[in-house]
């Protein structure tokens, strides 16, 4: 069986993935192979160090059912590195080939041209709009996760439902209650927070230099 590729950067969120990875290993013998730009140790925002086993430069899509994008706490150094969006983009053409993005990944698929034309939700303020032209926000979807394509965003906060939605996607056969703790009970309002306006300045300069 191909393995699952998990795409890990400085300050990515190991949490958000660590379900759909359990679920992939134990449901349907898939494993997880940790791809990065380098070989160097990643550490992520919980403070727990992986060490890559292949760089996107060795990636091939023969040898995986998947890629998945976590989340990531500070965009800062992922923002800078220029094989992660080169790798990226090498998927702008390719529709059929399953992607997952939670939380703040599909930001990341997004600036790489990934997720042009395609509807998607992510953890974000919606000042983001405002300052990340990369972001489409007519096709911004306010839900727990959203299906395009071959594309699965989720929010942070639904990592189990974003498991569910990846082994669907690839078809699996999954109940849609395979794990604990869904967002059965949500509103639109959830997903369209705003940022204290004395922090729209300072986060605004972060994102004007990408």
């Amino acid at each position: 069986m191909k393995k699952l590729a998990l795409l890990v950067y400085p300050e990515f969120s190991l949490q958000e993935v660590m379900n759909l990875s359990r679920l992939f290993r134990w449901e349907y013998d898939i494993f997880t192979e940790v791809i990065s730009s380098g070989k160097e140790p990643v550490k992520s925002e919980e403070g727990i160090v992986v060490l890559p086993q292949k760089t996107t430069d060795e990636f091939s899509v023969e040898d995986y059912s998947c890629l998945i994008l976590p989340g990531c706490s500070d965009l800062t150094e992922v923002m800078k590195d220029k094989k992660i969006f080169e790798f990226l983009a090498s998927f702008r053409e390719n529709f059929d080939f399953p992607i997952g993005a939670i939380c703040s990944g599909p930001m990341l698929l997004a600036r790489a041209g990934v997720l042009k034309n395609k509807k998607f939700t992510a953890s974000v303020f919606m000042d983001f709009f405002d300052f990340c032209p990369f972001l489409e926000r007519e096709n911004y979807v306010a839900a727990p996760e959203v299906v395009s394509g071959n594309i699965v965003t989720a929010g942070g906060n639904n990592f189990n439902g974003f498991a569910v939605k990846m082994a669907h996607l690839l078809g699996l056969q999954c109940s849609d209650r395979i794990l604990s703790g869904y967002m059965d009970n949500w509103t639109k309002e959830d997903y369209e927070a705003y940022l204290p306006p004395e922090a729209v300045n300072e986060v605004r300069a972060t994102f004007c230099d990408f």
